[in-house]
């Protein structure tokens, strides 16, 4: 995540709005690089977050909640020195750099909170009134940097600045003085070098608003075509000027969210991608971060769960090429049968201790002769026995080998599913029933716990098509199990895709009426959706009434067949699948 100079002026409309006669009642310092401040206004409190994370700085009000060290850091017992119950006077954004500065008033003394949203070099600073530095979250010595000190007693300057115009200021004729139009690289990349709190994603975006690609060369653009960037940069500028702001994230079809800024962007939103539009800045953040780090303690609890089935699986397909190795080898049965009725027709020609002999192939049409080798320690009669006790063995071991490779393939299939199944889940409950399904299935070892309390389990995902069927998809095999059995009528549709693993979907049908074809086709779309054909398009999705669908006595969880079945083709589109959830 990365804050810019279009983002951050988002951020101080919002905070001017918001805390701009506030005063400073707490400060805390949860953690080493942030600082949360407690502000009363009229009858409310007000919580503002200010990190210096190198991965995410960030300035915002926030509804999080924090807990603080017993003993508070020296920078905390600093801030608590100079701003207890100071007042919020304004809230500055110099130059539309990624700088924020809080103007504070204690007494008759003016006092500024300098918040630098600079990537790794992000700090919090505060100034007393006559320039100098107080302190800094993250003190900067001559050790670490000659162009720029930042510690108690030095005065305080500004990050050195870059080569680049303020773009709040620029006018048409800067704007073409500042970009050479030889300069030979990415259009995105003229507006991000020469042009001052502009991030990577909101100078893509103003090319694609020029209806150009962001990877388009400039120098090879027209002068009419680079007039076109400028309009376009100019309208963009102008929302900014105006503070017409529309803090937005996009969000990708499986729950990560790919971008975040200032206002919603064409240019990073792909084809399935949705955009989530927020009333401030801070509610903006408050999401990307609870969301951000759930999505993060999720995959950190999905991780060693898929570890464990990918290990099954690759164990049950070894398992597998050895079986039809076995298989192959056994077919030869039928040759040790027949070597051995050779010998036996033969056995008055046998030498005793002889090591090889020729015989005519009675069993070949065109009965050549052929050799066969002998255990010259056996007799005659032994030597065929020995192979006809070989092709015995053979015969049976194919039997077992067909029996064992009917298990593995439904081992395989179950397995895929459980690994489909956790792909999918959305939340640690989910995960704690498919957890407790491989405990069941002695894939997995229970840890022994006290007695807890027993969750209920989830019930199934609920829609609602746009004729008024409700349909249900199950989350884990369990559940597949219990909406066959428990759930289902014999007339309602069950619905799955071909030949992968997939979630299993009833529409409920209350009367002896066909299903509508509006419902089935948006049915399907659910089906292909909650599926692992969910990234393709035109997904081959079978259905067929519950009564059609049965269930193997002793077959692994969610695992069924199926007869008088038709097959309908479906797009998995998530907004669908969106609208139609109850």
């Amino acid at each position: 995540m990365s804050i810019d100079g279009i983002m951050l002026a988002a951020i101080r409309k919002d905070l001017s709005g918001q805390i701009i006669g506030g005063r400073i009642d707490k400060i805390y310092q949860p953690e080493e690089d942030l600082i949360t401040i407690t502000l009363r206004k009229g009858n409310k409190n007000l919580l503002l977050l200010i990190s210096a994370n190198a991965r995410y700085p960030r300035i915002h009000l926030t509804e999080q909640r924090f807990s603080n060290p017993v003993k508070p850091p020296d920078f905390c017992m600093l801030l608590r020195k100079y701003l207890l119950r100071a007042i919020i006077t304004g809230v500055e954004q110099p130059e539309f750099e990624r700088i924020l500065k809080l103007q504070l008033r204690l007494n008759e003394n003016n006092y500024n909170l300098m918040v630098e949203i600079m990537g790794k070099y992000s700090n919090i600073i505060l100034v007393n009134p006559a320039g100098t530095v107080l302190d800094a979250i993250k003190r900067i010595t001559g050790s670490h940097s000659r162009e720029r000190q930042l510690y108690p007693g030095i005065a305080y300057k500004y990050p050195p600045k870059q080569d680049k115009l303020n773009p709040l200021l620029v006018n048409k004729a800067d704007f073409f003085r500042k970009i050479p139009a030889s300069f030979d690289q990415p259009a995105a990349q003229a507006i991000l070098n020469h042009f001052r709190g502009i991030g990577p994603l909101l100078a893509k975006e103003i090319i694609a608003r020029a209806n150009f690609s962001p990877e388009v060369s400039y120098a090879q653009l027209t002068e009419y075509e680079q007039e076109q960037i400028w309009e376009s940069f100019q309208t963009l500028f102008k929302l900014v000027k105006r503070e017409n702001f529309q803090p937005a994230l996009a969000m990708e079809p499986q729950g990560d969210i790919k971008s975040i800024a200032a206002f919603p962007l064409s240019s990073s939103k792909g084809e399935k991608d949705r955009i989530l539009p927020f009333t401030d800045t801070g509610n903006l953040f408050d999401y990307y971060f609870q969301h951000k780090i759930y999505q993060n303690m999720l995959k950190s609890s999905k991780r060693p769960l898929l570890k464990t089935i990918q290990g099954y699986l690759q164990k049950n397909r070894q398992q597998q090429l050895k079986e039809k190795e076995k298989k192959s080898k056994a077919s030869n049965a039928e040759q040790y049968k027949r070597i051995g009725e050779l010998i036996t027709f033969n056995i008055y020609r046998l030498e005793k201790r002889a090591k090889q002999v020729a015989v005519i192939d009675y069993f070949d049409p065109e009965q050549k002769t052929i050799t066969i080798s002998l255990d010259p320690r056996l007799t005659p009669a032994e030597n065929a026995q020995k192979q006809f006790k070989k092709y015995n063995k053979a015969r049976k071991s194919i039997t077992h080998i067909k029996k064992q490779l009917l298990r593995l393939r439904h081992e395989e299939r179950y397995l895929e599913q459980v690994y489909h199944d956790l792909e999918q889940s959305e939340n640690k409950q989910e995960l704690a029933e498919i957890k407790a399904e491989l405990i069941a299935e002695g894939y997995i070892r229970e840890k022994k716990r006290g007695k807890g309390k027993k969750e209920a389990p989830l019930p199934p995902l609920k829609f609602q098509s746009s004729e008024g069927f409700a349909i249900l998809v199950g989350r884990n095999n369990r559940q597949n199990d219990h909406l066959i059995k428990k759930i289902a009528a014999k007339n309602d549709l069950w619905l799955h895709i071909k030949d992968l693993a997939g979630s299993h979907v009833i529409i409920r049908n209350n009367s002896a009426q066909a299903i509508p074809g509006k419902t089935l086709e948006e049915a399907s779309v659910i089906a292909a959706f909650f599926s692992k054909g969910k990234n393709a398009k035109n997904v081959p999705i079978d259905y067929t009434q519950v009564k059609n669908v049965r269930k193997q006595k002793g077959a692994k969880p969610g695992l069924v067949y199926y007869e008088n079945y038709q097959t309908i083709y479906a797009n998995p589109d998530p907004e669908t699948v969106e609208k139609l959830r109850e």
